[in-house]
């Protein structure tokens, strides 16, 4: 398979199925960290493979949650582990930072949704950019000594976490029949707590990456922007230097915060529909690179107005009541009316309406126009017609309503003849209180007759 391209070793601990390992991975998690299912994916090498073909084989992370140069147990002897993970596909993998052992990932073993785990094996290579460029004075990898190298992606159920993290190799396999782990150690992490950002036009967003490093080290950033195949330079810094090579306007970092706590974030002023898309922040290290991708969302909710308004018609009146929907975005949006006649608790869908085509806005919104045609009778008197749009933007979607009122009927509602009553009841206890209250008992005042 690709025996030829990899170590044999490599390939029976890492291109192995897991199927022993279901058994114990139910309801199990370790003490010593998070044991998470992982895939490799890898291009397919040899014959009969296609071009751009890949193999995903099923692994396992042991996530530490400790460093590894203060192990509870030694690593190296595995006397810490279960006898089914010694014997697994396995990368034992440990973090100064702690950042890849995130609680997100920490779930009782057979629960899904489960994390999203990836792994890929990793080759150094120097950066073509100039921000990625001399960050050491060396201008080499700076003490990395490794044979191999891995980066994996992980990503939390909820997609509130996401990190991609860069393993050297400190240890693995002797041979063939030696079915020890790899030992990993992570030497950058890049994550982001802000993997979908929601935000409305004119808006200032953060588009949230963090990072951590393993040792001190000159580093680079770059945010980048890409949407539908096409894409281009948001920002970039190189550290050593304090340099911005590109800023694009209305976007800035906090570069206090960089330096001190590894907050790579962007700030992005008064987004419009033209920010949609995806942005990679990318962290550069001498001869390393890995990065994490945050998609920027535009959602404006529809604005609805009915038309006419108040709703008055004669009997056999013909005419259109018209709902506009305007200024929303994106495109896609439903429009649906019913009616709900007197004494009727249900409204009735009415499938006879109709609609304009979308028509954009100077600022990248769309406006549409849905109607109906009515044509009443006496009978729909009271009649209410609603419009209902649903729309990304919005939960449960968003109604407007009219009441026709029908020319010409003179019989009062239910509701019009209680309340009149209502009024007639307080209005003649009014004029008594006033009689008894202005007019002294046993007279009577004739205006204008000059006696009393």
């Amino acid at each position: 398979m690709a025996a030829a391209a990899y170590p044999l070793a490599l390939s029976l601990l890492l291109l192995t199925g897991l199927s022993f390992a279901a058994d114990f991975r139910q309801g199990w998690v370790p003490e010593v960290g998070t044991l998470v299912d992982c895939t490799l994916v890898e291009d397919a090498v040899g014959k009969g493979s296609s071009p751009g073909s890949v193999i995903q084989t099923d692994t396992l992370l042991l996530l530490r949650e400790v460093s590894n140069r203060k192990v509870k147990g030694d690593p190296s002897s595995e006397r810490d582990l279960p006898a089914e993970v010694k014997s697994a596909v396995l990368l034992n993998v440990f973090d100064d930072s702690r950042v890849i052992a995130h609680p997100s990932f920490r779930q009782p073993r057979g629960v899904r949704p489960k994390p999203r785990c990836e792994i890929n094996r990793y080759t150094p290579q120097e950066a073509a950019v100039p921000w990625g460029s001399q960050l050491t004075k060396e201008e080499k990898t700076p003490a990395y000594q490794s044979r191999l190298w891995f980066s994996t992606y992980l990503q939390s159920p909820d997609r509130t976490f996401s990190v991609t993290s860069l393993h050297r190799v400190l240890s693995g396999p002797r041979g063939e029949e030696d079915a020890a782990p790899y030992q990993t150690s992570v030497v950058l992490n890049v994550f982001t707590r802000t993997s979908v950002v929601r935000a409305r036009l004119g808006q200032d967003v953060v588009l949230d990456c963090g990072f951590t490093l393993d040792r001190t080290t000159g580093f680079g950033v770059e945010w980048r922007y890409q949407f539908q195949g096409s894409g281009h330079l948001v920002y970039a810094y190189h550290g050593p230097q304090d340099r911005v090579y590109a800023a694009q306007e209305g976007t800035e970092l906090f570069l206090d915060r960089l330096h001190s706590r590894g907050n790579a974030s962007l700030l992005m002023r008064r987004v419009d529909v033209r920010s949609k898309g995806t942005y990679i922040c990318t962290l550069y290290i001498s001869n390393f690179q890995i990065q994490q991708a945050i998609t920027l969302e535009i959602l404006e909710p529809p604005k609805l107005v009915l038309k006419p308004d108040p709703l008055y018609l004669s009997p056999s009146e013909a005419q259109n009541i018209l709902c506009e929907v305007a200024n929303y975005y994106p495109l896609d949006v439903t429009v649906t009316w019913t009616r709900r006649i007197p004494g009727n608790s249900s409204a009735e869908l009415l499938p006879n309406s109709w609609q304009s085509g979308h028509q954009q806005n100077s600022d990248g919104t769309f406006n549409l126009t849905s109607g109906i045609t009515v044509t009443p009778t006496m009978a729909d008197h009271g009649t209410v017609y609603t419009c209902h749009v649903d729309h990304v933007s919005l939960k449960g979607g968003v109604r407007r309503s009219l009441t026709l009122k029908v020319a010409g009927v003179s019989w009062p509602s239910f509701e019009e003849v209680v309340g009149m009553l209502i009024c007639a009841y307080f209005l003649h206890g009014i004029l008594k209180l006033l009689h008894y209250w202005l007019l002294p008992e046993g007279k009577c005042l004739m205006v204008g007759q000059g006696w009393a």
